[in-house]
């Protein structure tokens, strides 16, 4: 192996002297390769092609090295290495890495990878996630990421790791995103798809590298919970009650108390105090009381975590408090959770815990927040299934017509009969309908299915009600006939088109307005077993003419099993209405779900569509009808 670290115009010359020699592997941490424009990257990749030929590995170029704790190797340009552990971690930042291992080194973390990937010319991150995935001594992988070299085998090596998978992935902004392109000279991918394809995977997304290290930090001394319900322990009312505050805000539980549990606190607890969830102990509580009081919760089979509150009132024990919750923390099955808030007087207290390797906090949002973040990841285990495109490829029956459409240099959308055509193909429910081209057609077709909506269609117009490019509830054929011509003049006033085709539509009455859209990322191979990107980013909420500003939208990466819909479905706030709120009919939520699997195999046998708008579904007490959809298609 040959480690290079000199200005990138000298790195060529080295390399062609590794080709003489037959080395097996090259690690370059120069920069100034593609990360700075168009020369660089011409350097680049004549560089890599050089060693691609000869079967020589490349590390960066524009990286920090490696760390191989197991193996005692420090190939790297970083100041500290913490030594070894249990967490594997993945930065194609060099800057990021160095701060990641001053902070462990201060804090006694250890790691037993650290890779720095850098420009990822050769080797990338879903090779060292398959080789880490598979490692039973790495108890969990920690990643920051600019740009996924293949998201769907990324997502699918995820799903298979079943240990957590912390990530970073900035991109959040138009402003970030350009900032990452001229870092390692890669484009980001959209968000919303990147936070989709993290869910897929029951990835923990970390928003700062704060939160990316004291995740790391819980992880490492296996504060895990099985679930999302949280009993708390308190010497005082005021934190007990912020506390529940924010389990209600993180969508965790506050544990129900058994009457079993409830009378063993009240065997030693004071009758001022409460035995219920929070469990208050009071301010005179003392180490012996806490320990009581934390030992019955570990014994309350409802709860899943305990987080234990402190406050340094007159005669609090604070370091006899602290070792009670280390002893019990050693052998519990359930993580306990300090939150020991002040200043000065606790310290003591947190030095103890520190030294057991407790976890502790002095934010009781923060110590919620992770815990939560903890918590989905399992829970989410049940869930995550890998999902084969396969399963939902459809022989299709326009093919040829669809490509017809396809253009190398521009998005073409498609016209609506044909967009009926394929929705029949997947057994998708739709109002009676029919595209005329002249209006005797039209009062023919009309007159058997009033009342009906008439529209200009899809080639003609992208948003119809911008120019009165759709009449509803019309019931007569006087007012047909009244509003056809009005929508023809419309029509070829906007568009030029003095011929205009026009949609005829049967009107559906809903007690819901629902929305499925869909972009993909990636080409139109992506769901081919070389085809890079993530595919399709479904997004669903509530639909109508305030889709876009109520935005109660959830996201979708396809294909996703139907239990993962459903679950995602139900975290929306349409999910209520479904269900029949107060006192309202339910509404027909499986008919909705086996719409939304319809569409993912539309999706998946269908590549060519790049976008797609179905808004409104209406959704009534047995059906789940398609409006109004559109398809936009594109090599």
């Amino acid at each position: 192996m040959v480690c290079i670290a000199i200005p990138h115009q000298f790195v060529e010359d080295i390399i062609d002297q590794c080709v003489t020699k037959k080395v097996k592997s090259v690690v370059i941490i120069s920069a100034g390769f593609k990360e700075v424009g168009e020369q660089g990257r011409e350097l680049e990749e004549r560089i890599t092609n050089k060693l691609k030929s000869e079967k020589i590995r490349l590390l960066g170029p524009n990286c920090l090295g490696f760390i191989n704790n197991k193996a005692k190797i420090n190939l790297s340009f970083a100041r500290e290495n913490p030594g070894d552990g249990k967490i594997a971690f993945i930065s194609q930042s060099g800057a990021f890495c160095t701060a990641i291992l001053d902070m462990a080194s201060e804090k006694k973390l250890g790691f037993s990878h650290v890779v720095s990937i850098g420009n990822k010319a050769d080797i990338q991150e879903n090779e060292l996630m398959e080789l880490f995935v598979s490692d039973n001594n790495i108890s969990a992988i920690a990643l920051y990421l600019e740009e996924f070299s293949d998201g769907k085998e990324f997502v699918t090596l995820s799903q298979k790791a079943k240990k957590p998978i912390l990530i970073i992935a900035p991109g959040s902004s138009e402003k970030a995103k350009e900032a990452i392109s001229s870092h390692t000279g890669s484009l980001a991918s959209s968000f919303d798809t990147t936070i989709a394809a993290i869910k897929k995977g029951n990835m923990i997304f970390t928003e700062n590298s704060e939160e990316l290290f004291k995740l790391m930090q819980l992880i490492n001394i296996n504060i895990i919970p099985k679930g999302k319900k949280v009993g708390i322990v308190s010497n005082a009312g005021g934190p007990g009650i912020i506390a529940v505050d924010r389990i209600e805000k993180e969508k965790l539980e506050l544990s129900e108390i058994g009457e079993k549990t409830k009378q063993k606190l009240l065997s030693f607890l004071p009758p001022e105090s409460s035995i219920s969830n929070p469990v208050d102990i009071l301010g005179d509580a003392k180490s012996d009381r806490y320990e009581l009081a934390i030992q019955a919760l570990l014994d309350e089979i409802s709860v899943d975590s305990i987080l234990v509150l402190l406050t340094p009132q007159l005669i609090t024990e604070i370091e006899g408090t602290a070792q009670i919750i280390a002893n019990l923390s050693k052998k519990a099955s359930k993580p306990i959770i300090s939150c020991f808030l002040g200043g000065k007087y606790i310290k003591s207290g947190i030095r103890i815990l520190e030294e057991n390797n407790c976890a502790w906090f002095n934010d009781i949002q923060e110590a919620l927040h992770l815990i939560s973040k903890l918590a989905e990841f399992n829970e989410g285990k049940e869930l995550t299934k890998i999902v084969d495109c396969g399963e939902y490829l459809v022989k299709t029956k326009h093919k040829k017509e669809v490509e017809e459409y396809v253009y190398k240099d521009r998005i073409e959308i498609l016209p609506d009969n044909l967009t009926i055509q394929i929705l029949k193909e997947f057994k998708i429910d739709m109002p009676e309908q029919m595209v005329v081209s002249n209006l005797e057609q039209g009062i023919d077709f009309a007159s058997t299915i009033f009342p009906v909506a008439i529209k200009a269609t899809a080639q003609d117009l992208a948003h119809k009600t911008d120019f009165k490019g759709i009449f509803l509830d019309i019931r007569t054929i006087t007012e047909f006939e009244e509003k056809y011509n009005e929508l023809k003049e419309n029509i070829t006033k906007t568009t030029g088109n003095v011929a205009p085709l026009i949609l005829i539509q049967q009107m559906i009455e809903g007690n819901l307005e629902f929305f499925i859209g869909a972009n993909r990322e990636g080409g139109s191979d992506i769901y081919e077993k070389n085809g890079l990107g993530f595919g399709h980013l479904l997004a669903i909420g509530q639909g109508g003419i305030y889709t876009e500003i109520f935005k109660d939208i959830r996201h979708i990466l396809v294909p996703e099993c139907r239990e993962k819909i459903e679950s995602i479905l139900s975290r929306t706030k349409v999910s209520m209405i479904l269900d029949g709120y107060r006192g309202k009919p339910k509404l027909a939520k499986e008919k909705l779900v086996d719409l939304i699997m319809n569409i993912q195999k539309l999706l998946v046998s269908y590549p060519e569509i790049i976008s797609m708008d179905i808004n409104p579904v209406m959704i009534t007490e047995d059906r789940a009808v398609v409006v109004d959809t559109k398809l936009y298609v594109k090599s």
